[in-house]
């Protein structure tokens, strides 16, 4: 009813004003300092109006009884706090820090609250890939919580469907929000090319080790090279975890799309992917499960990490032995054991080095940057990764 649209429109427009007030307590009438991030909290609020906004589209479908409508909004919801937020953040932040640097001015209530929705998107991408790959790898928790399909009520089979329509509610929202901003296409471009390289990647990465008969080929160790790794981490990290929301940035600030500006972010966001990546990696190994808020399993899904490439390439014969005995099972010993094959190759003390030297060189990438001011997005992102735990 027209009683009930005007009371909906009330209380996201209470709800904006919220957010917006929520931003400016931290932003005041001032340029924006280059350290300043955007307030967590404030950020979450524009989740809360998105996943209000989409949740009420149920209510909109024909052919539905109140009961289906009922069990759509609480299933849906619940799938949306549970895999949506919850994480660091940094890939919806980003949008807005981008979008700050490229304006280099205090944003008004519309920037703000645009580059916000930008943001989630890319969170919402992230929730689409990892629900996905979760059922995947056969993963058992994610960000400390049983992952989503592992949850009773969700299974495998609801799960895969979760996951699609996650990625719908993409489109959903960029329709409702950016219509009729002149960088639409574009921005729907970006989001159908970057699931494109990023489900190239997946693939990559699936068939470290390929399939045959309906089951895991026999190890094969001599498909385990950098080579592989680089174009893995390219496609499956680098874009979507990077390059994406620089280039939302640019896009929404109308920057031409034929700017050098994109390849230049192309350029860092590419090294900084590599190096959040082998983070990934590395952490997979050694990080304790309470730490990283999930239970690692490169080494049971036989995966080509950079941990078992390094390992190849200081391995001797006897202990290249042990990687082909146990690496790809599904046997918490013959993990440990490479684990220990891991320590005594010194692969901490190797993935250290690589971290200082990643640094040095991520640093001198990006003071090669004009213009200098584009600079401070990339500091942000290498200041989010370097050293991280997590």
């Amino acid at each position: 009813t027209m009683y009930s649209l005007l009371c909906s429109f009330s209380r996201h427009r209470k709800l904006r004003l919220t957010i917006v007030e929520s931003i400016q307590r931290h932003t005041q009438h001032h340029s924006i300092p280059l350290s300043w991030t955007m307030d967590k909290q404030a950020f979450l609020k524009v989740f809360t109006q998105l996943k209000e906004e989409l949740i009420g589209d149920f209510q909109k479908l024909p052919g539905l009884s109140d009961a289906l409508k009922e069990q759509l909004t609480t299933y849906y919801t619940q799938c949306l706090e549970t895999t949506v937020p919850g994480g660091k953040m940094t890939r919806g932040l980003t949008v807005v820090r981008g979008v700050e640097v490229l304006k280099g001015r205090a944003l008004t209530e519309q920037e703000l609250f645009d580059a916000s929705v930008l943001g989630w998107q890319v969170e919402w991408l992230q929730a689409f890939f990892l629900v996905a790959d979760d059922i995947m790898d056969g993963s058992i928790t994610r960000r400390g919580s049983p992952c989503w399909y592992k949850h009773a009520h969700v299974t495998q089979d609801n799960g895969i469907n979760d996951a699609l329509f996650l990625e719908n509610l993409i489109y959903k929202s960029l329709r409702r929000h950016f219509k009729k901003h002149p960088s639409y296409v574009q921005l729907l471009e970006l989001f159908i090319d970057t699931t494109h390289q990023t489900e190239v990647g997946q693939h990559i990465d699936t068939n470290g080790t390929p399939y045959a008969n309906g089951k895991r080929a026999p190890l094969d160790l001599s498909r385990f090279t950098l080579d592989r790794y680089r174009g893995c981490v390219r496609y499956k990290t680098s874009y979507y975890s990077f390059y994406l929301s620089c280039a939302l940035s640019l896009a929404y600030c109308e920057v031409p799309e034929d700017s050098d500006m994109y390849q230049k972010a192309n350029d860092v966001c590419m090294r900084l992917g590599e190096y959040f990546q082998i983070q990934d990696d590395y952490l997979d190994a050694f990080a304790p499960p309470e730490v990283l808020g999930k239970i690692g399993t490169d080494i049971e899904d036989a995966k080509c990490s950079w941990m078992v490439c390094q390992a190849l390439s200081l391995a001797d014969e006897e202990q290249k032995e042990v990687l082909k005995k146990h690496y790809g099972k599904h046997d918490p010993a013959g993990v440990a054991k490479v684990k220990e094959l891991y320590k005594e190759l010194g692969l901490e003390r190797v993935y250290s080095e690589y971290e200082e030297e990643q640094k040095k060189e991520c640093d001198a990438l990006i003071a090669s940057i004009e213009p200098e001011s584009f600079q401070d997005l990339f500091k942000f992102l290498l200041g989010k990764i370097y050293k991280r735990s997590k």
